[in-house]
């Protein structure tokens, strides 16, 4: 098994998913797109479920690193900067928010992980928000309002301007910071 053409057909597959959504890409179009038979991509992935577990654990991979990032002498600068690269890795694998319910339905790895993930990273927030502002504060509020951005703030941006994603990034690192303000 080539390895290098599993890689192929799962960044052909996340370009698509990004691009036309999740339901608009069966896997012919992947096949099609690489110019590769149904059968020969079905010899790595027999099914489109398993191309979005694989991206979704890919996701998860990205997401655990910035998990693990310690919070002890941090400031405010490492903190903007943890939430840029969780900005970052869901524009990557923005397809899994753009089309959330049906990631949901199709795919119950998603679903467990995806909740667990969650989890993990409220608790993450609050160590920093702890750390940052040692008062005892309640950041509840703060959190849901990073959450949406994070998760979902890219779905309008990206419906009305979908050809500028730098643009996009930046809008939504703004609005992150503009909670903070």
């Amino acid at each position: 098994m080539s390895n290098k053409t599993k890689e192929r057909i799962l960044s052909t597959a996340l370009t698509l998913f990004n691009e036309k959504g999740l339901s608009q890409v069966p896997t012919r179009a992947i096949s099609e797109h690489l110019h590769i038979s149904q059968g020969h991509l079905t010899y790595y992935f027999h099914k489109r479920t398993d191309i979005l577990n694989t991206l979704f654990s890919h996701y998860e991979d990205q997401f655990t690193i910035l998990l693990d990032t310690p919070v002890e002498n941090v400031d405010k600068y490492d903190f903007f900067a943890w939430l840029k690269a969780l900005l970052e890795i869901n524009y990557t694998f923005r397809f899994l928010f753009l089309d959330f319910a049906q990631v949901m339905r199709e795919s119950p790895v998603f679903k467990q992980t995806y909740l667990k993930l969650r989890h993990l990273r409220k608790q993450k927030f609050m160590e920093f928000m702890n750390l940052l502002s040692p008062n005892g504060d309640d950041f509840s509020l703060v959190y849901q309002q990073v959450e949406l951005i994070l998760e979902f703030g890219m779905l309008y941006d990206i419906m009305e301007k979908p050809e500028n994603n730098l643009q996009i990034l930046a809008k939504l690192e703004s609005d992150l910071r503009s909670i903070f303000a």
